[in-house]
């Protein structure tokens, strides 16, 4: 897949990831959206980076993506010297493109959370944004989608023209569907995970669980493992615990856990 033109790029395990901005990201993703353009979006945190290097097919979808962006401080600390001001969190990111989407009459369209998340969402983002248009929105069963039941959701989304198609299962499903959607559909595909509970207030923070520790000491002893650990190999549980070690030493965690 082609790469979006208006971004550095910086690498964090081997993964390409955007200096992009959340009105730069919202920009890019309208555009494909007012074109009919595919555009393959995933938000890259740490958690989503420690499984790459175990997981081909995530990592086969994030090396392929037209835009990875730096989901929280961590990873966007880590784009620092190419130029990374902060991260891009979907919350911020779904409000903004629905926001901004308004005056040309974007169409959203919103697969996955538990049953009734995503119709309670788009009803909250209506609400939020008077204009925003909603035309459809579904709430699947648990598990990744047999290729029937794929193609019956691919049939549903170019039924509604939808122009921009919202994701909210965990990482790693979500990012295995975005290639497989946004090549049929031709609309951008955007993954924002707990962005649905976080926006209809079924949970109160937007943070991914790594990032939630309520004992900082837990994560320092896990930064001083994954120091050493880091050292000794560069691939599995090292990549992981050498990017928990951001959460303490940002700065030295990024010389050793493969960033360009």
């Amino acid at each position: 897949m082609t790469r979006a033109p208006d971004f550095s790029i910086y690498s964090v395990c081997g993964v390409p990831i955007a200096v992009a901005t959340l009105p730069s990201a919202t920009s890019m993703i309208l555009e494909a959206a007012r074109l009919g353009r595919p555009m393959e979006v995933h938000l890259c945190n740490t958690y989503t980076l420690s499984l790459v290097d175990e997981d081909p097919r995530l990592a086969t979808a994030l090396q392929e993506s037209n835009l990875n962006l730096p989901d929280g401080k961590p990873i966007a600390l880590m784009g620092r010297k190419a130029g990374a001001t902060g991260p891009v969190r979907g919350p911020s990111l779904l409000r903004a493109v629905v926001a901004a989407g308004v005056e040309d009459r974007i169409r959203h369209y919103f697969y996955g959370g538990a049953m009734g998340v995503a119709e309670d969402l788009a009803g909250v983002l209506r609400s939020a944004y008077p204009g925003a248009i909603s035309v459809g929105h579904e709430s699947p069963a648990f598990g990744e989608p047999t290729p029937a039941e794929l193609a019956a959701v691919v049939g549903r989304v170019r039924e509604s023209q939808a122009q921009v198609l919202w994701l909210g299962f965990g990482t790693p499903r979500q990012d295995y569907l975005v290639p497989l959607l946004a090549r049929r559909l031709s609309i951008p595909v955007v993954p924002v995970g707990a962005a649905f509970d976080f926006l209809t207030g079924r949970v109160k923070s937007d943070a991914p669980f790594v990032l939630q520790a309520s004992d900082r000491r837990i994560a320092f002893l896990l930064g001083v493992a994954g120091g050493f650990i880091v050292g000794l190999t560069s691939v599995g549980s090292g990549t992981f615990f050498g990017l928990v070690m951001l959460l303490v030493f940002p700065l030295t965690a990024a010389k050793v856990v493969g960033t360009d």
